[in-house]
């Protein structure tokens, strides 16, 4: 990437780190003469409102993303991208910070090496959902995380049957349902016991939330396949939600489709940053 392309900015306005990170890489381009724009509510509370842009803005002139916060502010951001080839960097102002490629004290140098070209482009694939109700659907959106069918607090057990391309799979009661992407399986999907799988897996990993029988397990299909889950039993705190930002309530005959989107969202990664790099220094994978 050259001094000539222009980088949008995305913060978290909720930490104040973020604000003097952010701070900080506005002179290190300013000194360097790169050009940049910065997300409009951010740009308000910073007195940048010359350098200010929506997200409409960002995606028509852009090159790169910065985003400064944790995993959360990466997903919301990532969904303003999909399909757009922008590749988002983001800066791990959070806890475990698993999509943010780096963490604060690397920023410098990672800017350096970015600009210098010493850097790739990862494409990570997406879910669809679509939620029909009497036939009809109501609202659909995309997952680069997971989509989650859950009951919600001091609601009983949901009732589930799922299909694949069709075909029924299995019926059965379970606090819920996670359909997620080899992305999003060291996410929620991990914690309810499903496997890690790496990115570079095109595929969609189905995990149980404490199913109330012994042999259903997570499943791995093909990212070529179609889920189909039927909400066949619920009351009225029940959920199905999509990283986080897509939140409907569903009713007894809902009818839920998840498969893998056309459109896939682009990562900036830095060399001897790897999958298993990661799972070793966030995870401790591998450490006694």
């Amino acid at each position: 990437m050259n001094t000539n392309k222009k980088v949008g900015l995305v913060l978290n306005l909720d930490k104040k780190r973020a604000f003097e990170l952010a701070n900080n890489v506005i002179d290190w381009l300013s000194a360097r003469n790169i050009n940049y724009i910065v997300e409009e509510t951010a740009a308000k509370l910073m007195n940048y409102s010359v350098r200010a842009g929506s997200y409409g803005k960002l995606r028509k002139e852009a090159d790169l993303i910065i985003l400064f916060g944790g995993d959360g502010t990466f997903l919301h951001t990532a969904h303003h991208f999909i399909g757009t080839d922008i590749p988002l960097l983001g800066i791990n102002i959070g806890g475990l910070g698993f999509l943010t490629e780096i963490e604060t004290n690397e920023l410098e140098i990672t800017l350096e090496k970015i600009f210098a070209g010493n850097y790739k482009i990862k494409k990570r694939m997406l879910l669809k959902v679509e939620l029909y109700r009497d036939n009809k659907k109501i609202a659909d959106s995309f997952a680069l995380n997971d989509v989650t069918i859950n009951r919600g607090a001091n609601a009983r057990m949901v009732e589930i049957k799922l299909f694949i391309n069709g075909e029924f799979i299995n019926s059965y009661k379970a606090d819920g349902l996670i359909m997620s992407t080899p992305t999003g399986s060291t996410a929620y999907s991990l914690s309810a016991g499903g496997p890690i799988i790496n990115p570079r897996v095109r595929a969609i990993l189905i995990t149980p939330i404490c199913p109330h029988t012994l042999h259903i397990r997570p499943m791995v299909i093909s990212r070529e396949e179609e889920l189909e889950v039927v909400v066949a039993g619920v009351d009225e705190n029940m959920m199905i939600t999509s990283d986080g930002n897509f939140d409907h309530k569903l009713v007894t005959g809902d009818k839920i489709k998840v498969y893998a989107a056309e459109k896939e969202v682009s990562l900036v990664k830095l060399p001897g940053r790897t999958f298993y790099t990661i799972l070793h220094d966030k995870m401790r994978v591998g450490l006694v």
